[in-house]
């Protein structure tokens, strides 16, 4: 059970469902959830559409093409190719991998107002120098390795027809590559 305030509720549902609900909220959270939503204007609506009045809407996206702004992560990395598959994947079943950078045009058209909009470039190890980028470089490489398995399985034996085998070598070799601190430095955008 999650435990929280008591002025707080959490609840769990597939936001891509009708919401049927009446009721509205004074606070809703939407964090990643890049390649899950096939609307994003519609869910957009249903998010403004639930809001109490003077209620805050929180959006915070990725886009899932890492990069580095100094070339070291190339065409020729495992990484690299795993990202590019797995955006081309994510595209084809209508999936949008790079929500983040749409967000304010999504909120703007509904009708949101005092909007801000800030784009955040996140390490993904600890390569910088900064300790406070290094830090967040080490957690975000830590997650990410949690994760990989999972949300790299289904969609390259579902969608691009690898086998368990195949997937798992190229996740070797991904995760090889991830966990040497200075073969690349790449982030991504938040």
């Amino acid at each position: 059970m999650v435990r929280g305030p008591p002025n707080v509720r959490f609840e769990i549902d597939d936001v891509e469902s009708p919401w049927i609900s009446n009721r509205n909220y004074d606070y809703i959270l939407c964090r990643g959830m890049a390649a899950s939503i096939a609307d994003w204007p519609a869910l957009v609506k249903n998010i403004y559409n639930h809001l109490n009045p003077g209620g805050w809407a929180e959006f915070q996206d990725v886009s899932l093409m890492f990069y580095s702004d100094d070339g070291t992560l190339t065409e020729d990395h495992h990484f690299y190719q795993w990202c590019k598959n797995l955006v081309e994947a994510l595209e084809s079943v209508g999936r949008d991998p790079h929500p983040g950078h749409k967000l304010k045009g999504w909120v703007t058209d509904v009708g949101f107002e005092s909007i801000s909009h800030a784009k955040f470039k996140v390490p993904l190890a600890p390569w910088p120098k900064e300790q406070f980028y290094k830090d967040l470089g080490a957690m975000n490489l830590s997650q990410f390795l949690e994760g990989l398995e999972g949300f790299t399985m289904r969609i390259y034996c579902g969608i691009l027809g690898y086998t368990q085998t195949e997937a798992q070598v190229l996740l070797a070799l991904v995760r090889k590559e991830l966990k040497t601190l200075h073969s690349f430095h790449s982030q991504f955008d938040l």
